[in-house]
């Protein structure tokens, strides 16, 4: 059955991006007890979250930003102060639904578009949605919830899916493996249909006031092409249904074989989410 449709309002996006907030400050405090050499923190500016894990890094960001009411010039350089005092640019994700007042503002400070992506979301309905037995097979495909003790592969896995050419290892194995301790946030692992074989692909998933954030799906370079996203998207969203939501949504690049995937799990774009970004240097 096709899920049914979605209309997206200020009231949908403030649900979204309360969940986004909700998962970088958890980070945060993960982080910054388990990692204090970090130095991760969190503040709360103008009804949404401002957090720090490491510097120059996109999970450094504020969110949910202007969408219980006008922002001010103070707020803004609240937001200002807490990046620049930690060495690094100043990243926000602003919905189109936030008060007219957070561009204006973010506009008079000097802030710059850095990218546009897609919000994709998906009503979730008990009555469709039959949770599939853990690990599940798909199509060759074995997708199982990573346990604690699998922090490093996946993290491994995670970081060799997302790797650019040509640049060199990322050093932040210790923040995605703190993230493995966020209450509300699971991790799954593909591999082949026996389950023994190599990792093939990473997902995650967020759940927070019946909300679920899909995110982290990546897929390994030899395993591109086999459905290994789809698979994960397929495990995730039973997952949610279970945990209690009655929404799951998801953010991709426009146009992307991620937004593709998505999609054609039953997410429907609804609208565009901006980062802008101030730097200090």
């Amino acid at each position: 059955m096709t899920p049914r449709p979605v209309f997206v309002d200020q009231a949908l996006s403030a649900r979204l991006e309360a969940t986004e907030a909700a998962k970088i400050e958890a980070l945060a405090r993960e982080v910054a007890a388990r990692v204090p050499a970090r130095r991760a923190a969190f503040a709360a500016i103008a009804g949404g979250r401002a957090a720090f894990v490491a510097p120059h890094a996109r999970l450094s960001r504020a969110v949910g930003l202007g969408l219980n009411g006008p922002v001010e010039a103070r707020d803004v350089e609240a937001l200002e102060d807490f990046f620049a005092s930690r060495g690094t640019a100043a990243r926000i994700l602003v919905s189109p639904f936030a008060h007219p007042s957070l561009l204006a503002r973010l506009g008079e400070r000097g802030f710059r578009l850095d990218s546009l992506d897609t919000v994709l979301v998906r009503h979730l309905a008990p009555a469709v949605e039959a949770h599939a037995p853990e690990p599940a097979t798909h199509g060759g495909l074995v997708v199982r919830r990573a346990a604690r003790e699998d922090a490093s592969a996946w993290v491994a896995a995670s970081l060799s899916a997302f790797a650019t050419p040509g640049e060199p290892p990322s050093d932040r194995a210790d923040i995605f493996e703190a993230g493995f301790h966020v209450p509300g946030a699971a991790y799954f692992l593909a591999s082949s249909a026996t389950g023994a074989g190599p990792v093939a692909g990473v997902g995650a998933v967020y759940v927070h006031e019946r909300v679920a954030l899909l995110f982290a799906g990546g897929t390994l370079a030899a395993h591109r092409g086999r459905g290994v996203q789809r698979a994960l998207i397929d495990a995730r969203l039973p997952y949610a249904r279970d945990a209690g939501c009655d929404l799951a949504y998801s953010v991709a690049e426009a146009g992307s074989t991620s937004q593709r995937n998505l999609e054609r799990a039953g997410l429907v774009a609804v609208y565009s989410q901006a980062m802008l970004i101030k730097s200090f240097a």
